[in-house]
Formats: structure tokens, sequence, C-alpha cells
């Protein structure tokens, strides 16, 4: 083989690879937009649930007051959080 022909060997193959990465980017997410709508709700309502729980947590709101922590402290942090 010669130069030019490594050269348009090396020309073709970037541009298969410019063909994947763009087909890589443009796939969706989700399936549909309805899908993303109920996924992105349910992560919400999630987040709402586990905020309203760490904002009614007695131990938490006295782990927050606390200054020095122990190793029990950090454990009972985590059981709260779970």
């Amino acid at each position: 083989m010669n130069k030019k022909q490594f050269l348009n060997t090396y020309k073709k193959i970037d541009s298969l690879n410019q063909e994947r990465t763009e087909n890589t980017q443009n796939q969706a997410l989700y399936r549909s937009e309805h899908d993303e709508r109920l996924i992105k709700d349910f992560h919400y309502a999630k987040f709402q649930k586990n905020l309203h729980n760490a904002q009614q947590s007695k131990a938490l709101k006295e782990l927050l007051e606390k200054e020095n922590w122990g190793e029990e402290d950090t454990e009972k942090l985590l059981n709260s959080l779970r």
C-alpha cells in the first residue's frame, strides 16, 4: 500500500467513528414524553417523601444540634436516612 491509500483508509475510519458518535448522541434517554414525565414525577415524589421524613425525624434533629459526633452518632445518622 502506498501513502495515499493509508490516508484514505484513515479518513474512512474517522468518518465511520463520527457517524457512530452522532448516532449514539441522538438516542433518546426516555422512550416517550409520557415515560419521561412518569419517571420524573416518581423521583420527585420520592425526594419529597425523603425530605419530609428527614424534617420530621427527631433523631436527625438531635444529631444536627450535637457538636461532637462519635461512632454511635454516625450509625444513628445512617439508620435515620434509610
